[in-house]
């Protein structure tokens, strides 16, 4: 997964949107920051593990 993926949260509330950052904490775990896509909160933004979240298209 990496920025300009479009991605969806797995399990619980729905959070399609878009990749926009990677990085890793300081304990070397990696994150990813999502842009949420539904237009009655676009522009929010979540972080989550790669492990919550699938790709739906890649860029």
């Amino acid at each position: 997964m990496k920025p300009g993926d479009r991605v969806e949260k797995i399990k619980g509330y729905k959070w399609p949107g878009v990749i926009i950052a990677s990085f890793s904490t300081l304990k070397g775990e990696h994150r990813l920051v999502v842009e949420c896509t539904i237009p009655e909160v676009a522009g929010a933004l979540h972080i989550y593990t790669p492990e919550q979240l699938r790709v739906i298209e890649t860029q």
